[in-house]
């Protein structure tokens, strides 16, 4: 399964001095992706093994050749899509029950603008992409708050 990677303390320090901390330092680099086609069930057992709480939803794209993002399923959307419904997690797959399209931002994008995008779209999760639409990581109002500098927050 397609995991990120952590970036290094002495890039998140030298940003933050330097004034400008952008996403792609800010992002969750540990993620859960799955292909749309996976059943709910198998998508739970990863979320409970790796201590996740959402998987983004992915597609082949044969053209591109690489996984494109289309969608995110949270535990909430397990919950209320599937088991509250009563909706057998052996039948029912990510796509079914998976928001999208995905909402993104750029990984050069400020703390601020992220913040924005949360705010407005009421999402929880918001995924960063790069320049070619690569999944580079996750942020949500408590990583970003994590990340900055005690005297950035206000700015933000």
């Amino acid at each position: 399964m397609p995991r990120g990677y952590c970036c290094s303390e002495t890039d998140l320090v030298a940003n933050r001095l330097q004034g400008s901390l952008k996403l792609k330092d800010m992002a969750d680099r540990t993620f859960i992706s799955l292909d749309q086609d996976i059943l709910v069930a198998e998508a739970a057992k990863t979320l409970y093994e790796q201590e996740g709480c959402s998987v983004i939803v992915t597609r082949n794209d044969c053209n591109a050749g690489r996984r494109i993002p289309i969608g995110i399923v949270t535990e909430r959307d397990i919950i209320f899509w599937v088991v509250a419904q009563n909706r057998g997690p052996f039948k029912v797959t990510l796509k079914d029950i998976m928001s999208s399209p995905i909402v993104a931002i750029h990984s050069e994008k400020s703390p601020k603008e992220a913040l924005s995008v949360l705010k407005h779209k009421k999402i929880n999760r918001l995924p960063v992409v790069d320049g070619d639409g690569h999944l580079v990581g996750i942020l949500t109002t408590q990583t970003i708050v994590q990340k900055l500098p005690v005297d950035r927050i206000a700015e933000a």
